[in-house]
């Protein structure tokens, strides 16, 4: 089961380095927007709520979506308040999204690299259901099985990611999909110590709790470079998984 107070530590130790380092998020962030662009009937109606928004990769896109008093951000951080002053009229809702109460007739719902790290996702979905107007959206993009799947073979740790069928089964049980999509980004890194500097500064660590020794850390550097280095570096794969759907009118 997912920690999510070593979880928000993580990505609250991270929110320095995030929109530097986070190159693969902002990217997806940046996706996802188009996705909704295309799919989602504009001008959006409702209240819009950003699900996890971070240091604002999404939340700045989707802000031209509505006027400023129409849109709620919502983060596990508090800290995500303070890296968006430039969105100075939308209100902030703190805390856990799997536990919070959303306001009623929302006309989007989005999140953006946030579903991962959720424990009762069938419970998110329904809670977005009752919450979305009749006709309103819900955007997502997630990781699918593979993700990160270097650091996973090597150290044994990672995410359980779900298959994007399992996701689509779910979501259709309760909306209308109108779009679904996984992609693959490869990262490549000098060295394994890059990887997981990479890992520290985007807070995408937030599955392990035990303190490597020296002898881990060497361990890990070797394995990691004997399985997946070449004469570049070494790679690190990321699999987004996107998906707009719509609730029935």
């Amino acid at each position: 089961m997912v920690d999510k107070s070593l979880v928000k530590r993580r990505f609250a130790g991270a929110f320095g380095s995030y929109d530097k380092s986070a190159v693969v998020q902002k990217k997806i962030a940046a996706d996802l927007f188009a996705l909704i662009g295309r799919y989602v009937s504009l001008p959006v109606s409702g209240m819009v709520l950003e699900v996890g928004c971070g240091t604002g990769f999404l939340t700045r896109m989707i802000s031209t979506l509505v006027p400023p008093d129409r849109l709620l951000l919502n983060d596990i951080c508090p800290e995500s308040r303070l890296c968006l002053d430039d969105v100075p009229h939308a209100s902030f809702l703190e805390g856990d999204a799997e536990n919070l109460d959303f306001p009623s007739g929302l006309g989007l719902i989005a999140s953006s690299s946030v579903l991962q790290w959720f424990q009762d996702l069938e419970g998110f979905l329904a809670k977005c259901h009752s919450h979305l107007m009749p006709g309103g959206y819900l955007a997502l993009s997630t990781f699918a099985p593979g993700n990160l799947e270097e650091v996973s073979e090597i150290s044994g740790n990672s995410l359980d990611y779900m298959p994007s069928d399992r996701l689509e089964s779910l979501i259709a049980a309760r909306f209308d999909i109108l779009c679904s999509r996984e992609d693959t980004h490869i990262l490549h890194f000098r060295t394994p110590v890059d990887v997981l500097r990479h890992l520290k500064q985007t807070g995408v660590n937030g599955t392990g709790s035990r303190l490597w020794t020296k002898k881990d850390l060497n361990d890990f550097c070797m394995r990691y470079t004997e399985r997946f280095g070449n004469g570049d570096g070494c790679t690190l794969t990321y699999r987004p998984l996107y998906i707009i759907c719509k609730r029935e009118k």
